[in-house]
């Protein structure tokens, strides 16, 4: 037990491991498995790409004794893959190593692979209940965050709806990054949100803040373009915002003009900020749930307690 422990303090190194090259034959044999995880299972392309990752380093590590044909696995490999992963990462990331583990073993017994029995000896990385709460601001602090978007870029108003849309809403970065001009629907005053981690969709009112820094971007600096995506880039040829990480950034950015330099996840701690604000204004944490699409029971808000119906819209933005 004492050696298990030692996995759950572990300090964060500066760079991240880079994708490991393998030999054709195992190469192809993650791609099948990333094909069942996509087709059968269902999953997003983040998970995937996670799983994916941690199966390729384990492979790498073992090229030499595993093989596709007959695949004899050790215990101690996977325990010691799992608790030599977790030392470089901190937090509920730790466990990430064994549960790809796990969906790769499951793969291994639906297609005959290997037998059953075998995901008992990946560890589990221990977690105390409340012992890191979600980082959230102020009230105060996310409208400097906003304001913080008025620095006179060419892109400002990008930037102001961006933030706005996570703060008032508690979208996820991705969700920002995917949404469409279809999904608002100005005489409803509402915005559908697109599947995304839990493949359900949902709609969400739309603020008179938001929706007015909305509806000023797509007349005032959004590029004429034949994309549907709201948000563009801002560089020819324009298009799609193509990771999310942009969108985080924007968040970094906006909270280092205004002096909070210490929150990890940015995009999310805006996320967190919303749920907790109308949780403090009364909502359930169930109705948080359903307007944030969490699969558990997080802080959060609800439509009816939140939102104001809107009139008409004086124009549906630039088409």
């Amino acid at each position: 037990m004492s050696t298990l422990h030692c996995a759950v303090r572990p300090r964060r190194t500066a760079t991240s491991p880079r994708l490991v090259e393998l030999p054709a034959e195992l190469d192809r044999w993650v791609n099948e498995f990333d094909g069942h995880l996509s087709q059968v299972a269902g999953l997003a392309t983040a998970t995937r790409r996670q799983y994916c990752f941690f199966v390729r380093r384990f492979l790498a590590q073992y090229r030499d004794v595993v093989v596709p044909e007959r695949c004899v696995l050790r215990a101690e490999w996977l325990t010691d893959f799992a608790r030599q992963e977790a030392t470089r990462l901190h937090g509920h990331s730790r466990n990430k190593p064994g549960t790809s583990l796990r969906s790769w073993l499951r793969y291994l017994v639906f297609y005959g692979v290997m037998d059953a029995g075998m995901e008992a000896a990946i560890p589990s990385m221990p977690q105390w209940r409340y012992a890191s709460l979600p980082v959230r601001l102020t009230a105060d602090e996310t409208e400097r965050v906003i304001n913080a978007s008025r620095d006179g870029g060419s892109h400002e108003l990008r930037n102001r709806a961006i933030l706005l849309l996570l703060a008032r809403l508690g979208l996820r970065a991705c969700e920002a990054r995917h949404l469409t001009l279809d999904d608002i629907d100005w005489d409803d005053g509402s915005v559908r949100i697109a599947p995304g981690k839990n493949h359900r969709e949902r709609r969400v009112p739309l603020p008179h803040d938001v929706g007015d820094a909305l509806l000023v971007y797509l007349r005032d600096e959004r590029p004429a373009c034949s994309c549907r995506e709201v948000f563009l880039s801002t560089r020819k040829p324009y298009g799609p915002i193509r990771d999310s990480s942009l969108v985080s950034g924007t968040v970094r950015q906006a909270m280092k003009r205004c002096g909070i330099n210490s929150i990890p996840a940015a995009a999310h701690a805006l996320r967190h900020s919303a749920a907790t604000r109308m949780v403090c204004r009364g909502a359930s944490f169930k109705d948080v749930a359903d307007v944030l699409m969490h699969q558990s029971r997080p802080p959060g808000f609800t439509q009816s307690s939140t939102s104001q119906r809107l009139p008409t819209w004086p124009c549906r933005g630039r088409e």
